[in-house]
């Protein structure tokens, strides 16, 4: 692997479709939307960022967390 990742971060927003979006989606203007803005690091270097758009009423999130 050449930069191998070491962290990331996930931040979940929700947001209304603008024109743009809703012509993407096929969905109608100001509906629900999640924004996931998501970064991955490694070592001190960003090595990926994207942001990635879902149809609100398409979706559900989950988190599962062990000790």
């Amino acid at each position: 692997m050449v930069a191998p990742l070491t962290e990331g971060e996930h931040i979940v927003e929700a947001i209304e479709a603008d024109e743009r979006a809703a012509k993407w989606l096929n969905i109608a203007l100001g509906s629900s939307c999640l924004l996931i803005s998501r970064r991955t690091w490694s070592q001190s270097f960003v090595v990926t960022s994207t942001k990635l758009l879902f149809p609100g009423h398409r979706y559900k999130l989950k988190g599962h967390f062990t000790s």
